[in-house]
This record gives C-alpha cells, structure tokens and sequence, in this order.
C-alpha cells in the first residue's frame, strides 16, 4: 500500500509531529525531574492530538525523520543497538540499562 502526504500538509504538520513522536524525546535523561519528562507518543496518539488520520500522521514522521536525521545518525543507531543486544545476549543486562546498584546495609 502505497500512501502520499502532499507537501502542503507535510509543511503545516512535520515539526509538531516530530516533536510529539518518539524520534524526539524528553524523557530518559536522568537529571530532569519527572514533571519535565516527555515521553514520545505513538502515531496514533500523535494523529489523536493533531487530528489526523493514522495513515498521514505516520506518513510525515517517516519522512521528517529522513529529514532531520542524516545518515550518520542512523548509522550509530544501528550500531547502539547491536551493541545492546549483544551485551544483552551475554550478559542478561544491555549496555544502557542503568546498572543495580544495592544499597549497603545499615543505610
């Protein structure tokens, strides 16, 4: 199934829906408190929030990705995660899981 946004709507929606999706998160950083933590939204949610339809909103986070992204960022994603897994594989905890710490006795 082929789909196309034309570039009209494309133009009115791709910064919002970049921002609302989870290629653009405010979320996992550590050092921001949970109030300001966003995580991001599936295109459901996000065609929801904008009123779209599933198909478009999808459609223009594909290509505002593209967009925004360029290849060497895709390149080390591609590499974050194979490393994940195999860390993963090996050790039963991935590489960017924030490590258990236990507390000491008596604190």
């Amino acid at each position: 199934m082929s789909y196309f946004v034309d570039p009209e709507t494309y133009r009115a929606y791709k910064d919002r829906v970049l921002e609302l999706s989870q290629s653009i998160q405010i979320n996992y950083p550590e050092h921001l408190p949970p109030e300001k933590r966003r995580p991001g939204l599936s295109d459901e949610q996000i065609a929801e929030r904008l009123g779209l339809d599933v198909f478009t909103a999808r459609e223009i986070r594909c290509v505002a990705e593209r967009e925004y992204y360029g290849l060497d960022e895709w390149q080390k994603a591609l590499e974050f995660k194979e490393r994940a897994c195999r860390d993963y594989a090996k050790r039963g905890l991935s590489s960017v899981t924030k490590k258990y710490k236990p507390k000491p006795k008596g604190g």
